[in-house]
C-alpha cells in the first residue's frame, strides 16, 4: 500500500514540476531561433491588467532587456541573463502570459525561460518555510497561498488547477488539518484523483490515467468550449 510520506514527498516533486517544470534554461544548442519580430504598432491597445496586455508589456521588456545585453535568449541564455533581461520582476500575470505564450508573442525559450521563474518563486517559499524538510505542512500550506494568489486568468487554466490540487492534496497528506478547499470543482476532482492514485497503491505517473483526472479534464474542456479534446479510450 502506498505510504502517506511516500506519495507526499512524490507530490512535493509533482506540484514543483507542474508550476514550472523545474529545470535551468542552460544550454542544449546553439542554433536556438531569434524571437520573431512583432509590432505592436497600428494594434489595438489592450485594457490594463489583461493577459494581451501583461503580454505586450513583457515583450517590450525582453526586447529592451535584449538591446541591453547585445543578445537574444537562446537555449545557451543563463538563468543570471534572464533575470537581467527582466523575467525576475516580472509580476504573476506577465509570466503567465509568457508561459501561455498569450498572442503568440514569445519564442520556446522565453516560454521556459517563464516557467523557471515559477519555480524558482516555489522553491524559495520551500526554502523559507521548510529549509531541513521536516515541516511539510508549513511549506505546502505557503504554496498554496502562492497558488492562490494566482490572476483570475491562470486560475482558469487546467495547469493551475492540476498544480493547486496536487499542493492540497500533499498539504493534507502532510498532516494539514485546515479547511483549504477551492470550491472549484475541477480541483476538487482532482484532488479525488490524487485519492485513486493512494488507493491503487501508485505514484504521480499514474495521476493522468486516473478516472477522476480524465473527468475533471473533460469537465475544464467543456467551461472552456472544448478547448482540450479529451479521448477517454486513451
Amino acid at each position: 500500500m502506498t505510504s502517506v510520506s511516500g506519495l507526499s514527498t512524490g507530490t512535493y516533486s509533482h506540484v514543483l514540476a507542474n508550476a514550472g517544470q523545474k529545470q535551468s534554461p542552460s544550454p542544449k544548442s546553439e542554433n536556438a531561433p531569434a524571437p520573431a519580430e512583432k509590432s505592436m504598432s497600428g494594434a489595438v491597445k489592450a485594457p490594463p491588467g489583461s493577459l494581451a496586455s501583461a503580454a505586450a508589456t513583457a515583450r517590450e521588456t525582453i526586447d529592451a532587456g535584449y538591446a541591453r545585453l547585445g543578445t537574444t535568449g537562446t537555449t545557451r541564455t543563463t538563468g543570471d541573463e534572464w533575470d537581467a533581461i527582466g523575467f525576475k520582476d516580472f509580476d504573476r500575470q506577465t509570466l503567465y502570459a509568457i508561459s501561455s505564450n498569450e498572442g503568440g508573442l514569445f519564442t520556446d525559450e522565453e516560454i521556459t525561460a517563464a516557467k523557471y521563474q515559477v519555480s524558482a518563486r516555489i522553491s524559495d517559499i520551500i526554502n523559507a518555510n521548510d529549509p531541513l524538510a521536516d515541516n511539510g505542512i508549513k511549506a505546502y500550506r505557503a504554496i498554496l497561498d502562492f497558488y492562490d494568489a494566482a490572476s483570475d486568468d491562470e486560475k482558469a487554466s487546467f495547469e493551475w488547477a492540476i498544480a493547486r490540487a496536487s499542493a492540497q492534496k500533499s498539504y493534507m497528506l502532510s498532516g494539514g488539518t485546515e479547511n483549504v478547499g477551492t470550491g472549484d470543482r475541477v480541483v476538487d476532482k482532482l484532488v479525488e484523483a490524487w485519492d485513486q492514485v493512494i488507493a491503487r497503491n501508485g505514484n504521480s505517473n499514474d495521476y493522468p490515467n486516473m478516472p477522476a483526472y480524465r473527468e475533471a479534464l473533460t469537465w475544464w474542456s467543456q467551461a472552456n468550449d472544448g478547448a482540450h479534446r479529451v479521448d477517454l479510450r486513451a
